[in-house]
This record gives structure tokens, C-alpha cells and sequence, in this order.
């Protein structure tokens, strides 16, 4: 590192580090009122706050699934954990995971560290980074326990239609495949809905994370949680729900203020300042897609949402550049 140039991370994903995205007044002044109140000092249930479990059931549940209920939620340290705690409740001895590649690198960590073998299927540039889905029927044999759909998407700032995430849990449905679906970044879009992997296929087992660290622009408030929807009680009956429990009660949960405030957080911020982040984001996307496509010898697609955006080098470009 050069001491007298300023580094630029090409990697920040706290959104708290620019000053124009904070939390809502609502959530702010929700957890200072259950810090006052004095009701949240003590140690909380393995699984999580009853009330918090409740309203994230309530705000997760779709329309064509069963109704979702605090038994179906686990609260977990951030969304971090709640991979891990997803990754390793699937995870057996000699099996896989279908992995995106692009993709989050704490993906791969997790998986290694459960000793998973990862085989990836690669998302598609030209095609807004759509699933290759006929890869995915190369890919996936008996020892495949999940595959694992970010959406929007990190780092390549997809969003998924309904059509296209139809198709990909088709595709899972066919091939048995259980769905590890990372929608931390639910709802944040420059355009295109946000739809959640379950409102699309009423026949995949599917976990759920997710957390305030991006959509609520809290990741330092570490609460996140897996919501588990089964479907005609396949994760039940592999001891998926059971082995989450276990999970909880070694890491204990999160925070028992940041527990409790979270009903008043998913049911009172207004959906204006939700609106005003998604304004101020897409204005970053568009001013980081404008300037890098002032450099000669790079390319990018425009992010449809999320917090990130994939730049290509154009290979040989900067080689001649330099002469090499």
C-alpha cells in the first residue's frame, strides 16, 4: 500500500461506512425503547425471541406455502452464521453443494470448513447472470444435498426474474435438490421486483437466510435468521429443523434487544425510507457503471440490485497497454 495515496476497496460491503445510508429513525428508536425498558437483559430462548420468531414467520410467509410458524425460524449471529448454520445442517459425509460463480466467497469457506465438495455452476454475463441450467443436471448426482441461489445477487448485482427462478427451481425440483436461498438483499432493486425462491415453486425444500444487515443497513447489529420451508416434510424428516435447533443452542443467538426490537423493525419502518435507500443506491450503481465505462478496456453490466456490481477486464487490453 502506497502511505501517500488513499486505498479505495473495491470490496466494501458495509453499507453503514457512507454516511448517507443509516438505519431508520423507527429502528433506532425501536431499540433504544427496548434497551430502556429493561425486559431484554437476560438470556433468550436457543431458538430466538418468541415475538421476534413470530413476526419473521408472519413477514416470510407466501402465499402457496404453508404458513410459517416461530417453530420455523432461527435466529442466528448475522447472516454469516445463518449460511453456516444452513450449510452444516444439510451437510453429511462425501456430499456436495452447487455453488454460483460468480459468488460470495464465504460460500466457499463454509463449505470447506463442513468438509462439503463444492461443484459450481456458472452464471451467465451475457444473459444478466442468469443460471446455466442445463450445467446443472451435469453437475448434480445421489450426493448433492443442496444447491444455493443468491438472490440479488453478490457480486454481479442480478435480479432474478420470476420466470427465470421458475425455471431454476424446476430444475432443483427435478433433480431433488433442496434450496439454500441467501436474500439478504431481498427488495433491493433498481427496477425489476424482488421475488423470494419460495413464491415461484411450492415443492422444493428450501432455507431461507437473511438478516438487517443490507436491507435494514445494520450489519453491525449481527441479527439475522434461517427461515425453514419444508415441503411435505422432507427437511422435517431428515432431521433438518432438529439439527438448526442444535446449531442455535451451542451459538445461544444474538442479542436480546436486537431480538426484541426486531418486531417493531419489520412491522413500523415505512416503506418511503425503503424506498429513499433504493433511490440512493441505484444513484451509486449508475454513477460506478457511468465512470468505469469511461475506461478504456473495461466493460460492466448494469446492476439491477443489491450493493455490487461485476467488471470485466478485456483480456490482452492492458498488456498492450504496457507493452507486455
Amino acid at each position: 500500500e502506497n502511505p501517500r495515496k488513499r486505498l479505495i476497496t473495491l470490496a466494501q460491503g458495509d453499507p453503514s461506512a457512507y454516511p448517507h445510508l443509516r438505519p431508520s429513525e423507527n429502528q433506532v428508536q425501536a431499540v433504544m425503547e427496548v434497551i430502556a425498558g429493561g425486559a431484554a437483559n437476560g438470556y433468550q430462548p436457543s431458538q430466538g425471541n418468541i415475538k421476534a420468531r413470530a413476526a419473521l414467520a408472519e413477514t416470510f410467509t407466501v402465499r402457496g406455502r404453508p404458513a410459517l410458524t416461530p417453530n420455523d425460524v432461527f435466529m442466528t449471529w448475522g447472516c454469516s452464521e445463518a449460511l453456516a448454520h444452513a450449510i452444516a445442517a444439510l451437510a453429511t459425509k462425501g456430499s456436495n453443494i452447487l455453488l454460483p460463480r460468480p459468488g460470495f466467497c464465504m460460500y466457499e469457506v463454509l463449505c470447506n470448513y463442513h468438509e462439503v465438495e463444492i461443484r459450481f455452476y456458472d452464471l451467465n454475463p451475457d444473459k444478466n447472470w442468469e443460471v446455466d441450467i442445463e450445467q446443472l443436471k451435469t453437475l448434480a448426482d445421489d450426493k448433492t444435498v443442496a444447491m444455493l441461489i443468491n438472490n440479488p445477487n453478490n457480486p454481479c448485482g442480478a435480479v432474478y426474474s420470476a420466470e427465470h427462478l421458475t425455471d431454476v427451481l424446476r430444475a432443483a425440483e427435478e433433480l431433488k435438490l433442496p434450496i439454500i436461498a441467501d436474500e439478504v438483499y431481498m427488495g433491493i432493486t433498481f427496477g425489476p421486483d424482488f421475488v423470494p425462491c419460495t413464491k415461484v415453486n411450492n415443492k422444493v425444500p428450501i432455507l431461507t437466510v437473511c438478516s438487517v444487515s443490507k436491507r435494514w443497513l445494520a450489519p453491525g447489529w449481527r441479527l439475522g435468521w434461517v427461515t425453514v420451508h419444508d415441503c411435505d416434510g422432507i427437511l422435517a424428516a431428515a432431521k433438518v429443523p432438529q439439527t438448526l435447533l442444535k446449531l442455535c443452542q451451542i451459538s445461544l443467538g444474538p442479542s436480546a434487544p436486537m431480538q426484541a426490537a426486531l418486531p417493531a423493525i419489520l412491522g413500523g419502518t415505512p416503506q418511503d425510507w425503503y424506498n429513499n435507500i433504493n433511490k440512493e443506491l441505484e444513484a451509486s450503481a449508475k454513477c460506478c457503471v457511468r465512470r468505469i465505462r469511461e475506461i478504456p478496456g473495461l466493460e460492466v453490466n448494469e446492476p439491477e440490485g443489491a450493493m455490487y456490481c461485476m467488471v470485466k477486464i478485456l483480456p490482452g487490453y492492458f498488456d498492450e497497454q504496457v507493452g507486455g
